[in-house]
């Protein structure tokens, strides 16, 4: 009975072609149908008379299941702040999601 072959990690980067490194988008393939991912939004509200100093991020993300997600982000400028993920079976609701969720914080005071 022979043992299984190990992989040297030295043996594995001679192994690889000389040039840039993989990109994340080249290492995980695209889901067909689906857009790319647009860029996260950032959106800050700063009120000096009531000590108020907001963050609010929204992204779009996709799930190795091929769900869409809505990621949003919010707490105090320079905080980690809090996080949370809806997943949506389709891409469109979670976009319309993310618009109508912008739309609101953008009429609460929230700016790019």
């Amino acid at each position: 009975m022979s043992e299984p072959e190990q992989l040297d990690l030295l043996d594995w980067l001679a192994a690889r072609p000389s040039g840039p490194p993989p990109t994340a988008r080249e290492l995980v393939p695209a889901f067909a149908g689906q857009s790319p991912d647009p860029a996260p939004v950032f959106l800050t509200r700063v009120d000096p008379c009531c000590n108020m100093r907001r963050f609010y991020s929204l992204a779009l993300a996709i799930s190795l299941f091929g769900e869409c997600g809505v990621v949003r982000q919010w707490g105090r400028l320079g905080t980690e702040g809090q996080r949370r993920t809806e997943w949506y079976a389709v891409s469109s609701e979670a976009e319309s999601a993310l618009q109508a969720l912008l739309c609101t914080k953008r009429r609460r005071g929230y700016m790019p």
